[in-house]
């Protein structure tokens, strides 16, 4: 498939999605859990609608594929499949059921794990921007190049820190500029790649592939490195049942960033 097929995908995807959640956004029964999903994790009504809209458009395209998403775990699509589609159906759940707008749809096509990703997709749900990245092509926000910031020193770094677990690693304004969390994962680290933000650290072992897949490639494409707590690169096969941590950045600012785990 071409950057273009790839992208025409995703989009018809994501403005599925849109479309059948719309009409969920901030009311309680798009809270409501039905089940738990292949993740472990609680399926909430607005998940599996969008992950149900996604299902349509995929089904219809005609092409193979491995389904990779966090409600249904895999689903094989067509014959051999030609890839893996990875898909968080909606990225910050709470913010999108509570109508607080920073929420996402993510997808990242690929082989078998975190490394062979070749290319990412995030449509932010609240303002219509996609950030969209081919491994080798450089990434993009809508039609305009994006770049990670080039701010090195750690004083001056804003960070995006999930610290709110005792186990999880206290990135805090002693050590940085400021720091911020909005709940919303894949669209953060988009901001990391175009440079808003220049760093990211989740050390709570709770992320899964789903929610990094896709924004690894535009991070990496962008400029920027993403790791696991030791600086190794990420290769996580493509199971909803893995866990990893990361810490991604400007690449300038990676190795300070190390020594602060």
């Amino acid at each position: 498939m071409t950057r273009s097929q790839f992208f025409n995908l995703c989009n018809d995807v994501a403005a599925e999605i849109k479309m059948a959640v719309s009409g969920l956004i901030g009311k309680p029964e798009a809270g409501v859990t039905l089940k738990i999903g292949a993740d472990g994790t609680p399926t909430e009504k607005i998940d599996q609608v969008a992950e149900n809209a996604a299902l349509s458009v995929l089904e219809a395209d005609g092409r193979s594929m491995l389904f990779v998403s966090e409600e249904l775990g895999e689903k094989r699509i067509g014959g051999k499949p030609e890839f893996t589609f990875v898909l968080d159906p909606v990225d910050g759940t709470f913010n999108a059921v509570n109508n607080i707008p920073f929420f996402c749809v993510p997808i990242a096509i690929g082989n078998s794990n975190l490394s062979d990703i070749r290319y990412g997709f995030v449509r932010n749900l609240v303002n219509g921007d996609i950030y969209s990245a081919e491994k080798g092509k450089g990434a993009f926000r809508n039609d305009t190049k994006i770049h990670v910031s080039g701010i090195s020193e750690l004083s001056k770094l804003s960070v995006l820190s999930y610290s709110h677990r005792p186990h999880a690693v206290p990135i805090n304004n002693h050590n940085v500029r400021r720091v911020r969390v909005f709940g919303c994962a894949a669209l953060e680290l988009c901001y990391v790649a175009s440079g808003i933000f220049d760093a990211f650290f989740d050390m709570r072992g709770m992320l899964r592939v789903t929610d990094i897949a896709a924004s690894k490639v535009i991070v990496e494409e962008a400029g920027g490195k993403i790791t696991d707590e030791k600086g190794m690169p990420l290769k996580t096969p493509l199971d909803v049942r893995e866990r990893v941590n990361i810490i991604a950045s400007n690449g300038i600012a990676h190795d300070k960033l190390l020594e602060l785990v």
